[in-house]
C-alpha cells in the first residue's frame, strides 16, 4: 500500500565537516565567515576547544504517542522501549564561548505497543482485533547551539526527524508500515572527559506527522506518531 523509503547517513571526515558546520552557522547568522573568524575565533590556550568533528554511540529510552483514526474509530498505542545507535557531526567554537554545530544520528529501537480500537460511541472492538505499532528505527539531522564552560557544553538542538514504523490492524489485509518525516527539538549537555573522549546526556521531542492509508471498503485510515527520547552517549573527537 505504502512504498518504503530508505534513509542512510554517511559519516563525513573532519575537515569537510568542520567547514560545513562553520558555513551553516555563519549562514544562519547572516555574517561573513572571514570577518567572524578574525574577530571571534577561539584562541589556543584559553580553555578546552570544542571545535572539530566527532563520532560516537548512544543508547537510552524512547516513548511514543500514536494515533489511529478513521471512520469514527480510534486507537492510541504508546510504543516504548530501548533505542540505540550512532551519531556524528562537527562543532565550531567562537572566542566568546558560543559553540555551533551540525549533527546526524541513526538509532534502532524495539519500542512496541498493542491496544484496543474504540468506535465512535466509545465501545471497544473485540480484543482479537487490536492495532499494533512498532518503531523500527529513528534518525535526525540537527543544528546545535551551546555555550562552553571549559569542558562542559550545555546545548539546545533542533532539526529534521525520521522514523521507520511497522503498524497494522490485526485482521486487516492492508499493510500500514511507513517511513515518517517530521521535526525534532531538544536539550542536552556534554562533558569532555579527555581531549578526545566526550560523554553526553540528550533529551529530544519529535513530531513525525501523520500519514493516510487506503482501506478496502472503508474511509482512509490516518496514523500519526510523536516521540520523546532520553539518551546517553560517548564520542571520539577528532
Amino acid at each position: 500500500m505504502v512504498g518504503r523509503e530508505s534513509f542512510s547517513i554517511e559519516p563525513v571526515e573532519g575537515v569537510f565537516m568542520r567547514s560545513l558546520a562553520i558555513a551553516v552557522a555563519f549562514g544562519l547568522a547572516g555574517g561573513s565567515v572571514p570577518a567572524l573568524a578574525d574577530d571571534t575565533a577561539w584562541q589556543p590556550g584559553t580553555a578546552f576547544d570544542w571545535s572539530g568533528g566527532f563520532i560516537g554511540a548512544q543508547a537510552g529510552y524512547i516513548g511514543g504517542n500514536g494515533h489511529f483514526y478513521g471512520s469514527g474509530d480510534t486507537a492510541h498505542p504508546e510504543p516504548d522501549g530501548f533505542v540505540g545507535g550512532f551519531y556524528t557531526g562537527a562543532n565550531y567554537q567562537f572566542g566568546n564561548d558560543i559553540v555551533v554545530g551540525v549533527e546526524a544520528d541513526i538509532a534502532w529501537s524495539g519500542a512496541r505497543d498493542s491496544v484496543l480500537v474504540y468506535d465512535a460511541t466509545g465501545a471497544p472492538w473485540p480484543a482479537d482485533y487490536p492495532v499494533v505499532q512498532k518503531i523500527d528505527w529513528t534518525g535526525a539531522m540537527r543544528a546545535r547551539f551551546g555555550y562552553a564552560v571549559d569542558r562542559w557544553l550545555p546545548y539546545v538542538a533542533g532539526g529534521v526527524a525520521f522514523a521507520s514504523v511497522s503498524q497494522r490492524l490485526v485482521g486487516a489485509i492492508e499493510n500500514f508500515d511507513a517511513n515518517y518525516t517530521g521535526w525534532t527539538a531538544g536539550v542536552g549537555a556534554e562533558y569532555a572527559v579527555t581531549d578526545k573522549i566526550i560523554v553526553r546526556a540528550d533529551y529530544r521531542y519529535s513530531d513525525l506527522g501523520s500519514k493516510s492509508f487506503e482501506v478496502l471498503g472503508a474511509p482512509p485510515l490516518n496514523i500519526s506518531l510523536k516521540t520523546h527520547s532520553a539518551r546517553l552517549g560517548i564520542a571520539f573527537k577528532f
